[in-house]
C-alpha cells in the first residue's frame, strides 16, 4: 500500500512540475523576449510612449514581440499603422502583442508608435532593417 501511494504522489508531484516548466516556459517567451519594448510616461506634463529601438528583419522567420506597459492612471492605445498594430493597453497592464512579418510594410523603415485615443500624446519610434 506505501509503494502505490508514494508512486501516486511521485507522479502526482512531477506532472505539477511539468505543468508549471510548461506554463512558466510560455509566459517567459511571451514577456521576456520581446523585440522591443514600450511604456508610457509623462514627460513635462506631456504623455508619450517611451521605447523603441532597431530590430533586424533579415533571415527573420519568427513574428515581432512588442512588450507593451502601462504604469499610467488611463488606459492608453498604442497603434503602428505600418504594423497593422492597434490596441488599447489599461492602467497597470503589460501586454505582449504579436506582430506577423506579413503584417509589416516593408517600404518603411522608421515606424510610428503612437496613442490612437490620444492624437496629442506624443509618437515613439520603432526601427527596422532588413
Amino acid at each position: 500500500m506505501t509503494d502505490k501511494r508514494s508512486t501516486f504522489r511521485w507522479t502526482g508531484l512531477i506532472f505539477l512540475l511539468a505543468l508549471l516548466v510548461a506554463g512558466g516556459g510560455a509566459l517567459a517567451a511571451e514577456m521576456g523576449q520581446a523585440d522591443a519594448e514600450f511604456m508610457t510616461a509623462e514627460v513635462e506634463g506631456s504623455k508619450a510612449w517611451k521605447g523603441g529601438g532597431t530590430i533586424d528583419l533579415k533571415g527573420r522567420s519568427k513574428p515581432l514581440t512588442l512588450k507593451v506597459s502601462n504604469p499610467l492612471a488611463a488606459e492608453h492605445g498604442f497603434a503602428i499603422d505600418t504594423m497593422k498594430v492597434k490596441d488599447v493597453i489599461k492602467p497597470g497592464e503589460t501586454k505582449a502583442i504579436t506582430v506577423p512579418l506579413e503584417n509589416i510594410d516593408q517600404s518603411v523603415s522608421e515606424h510610428r508608435v503612437y496613442c490612437q485615443l490620444h492624437p496629442k500624446h506624443v509618437a515613439a519610434t520603432l526601427k527596422v532593417t532588413k
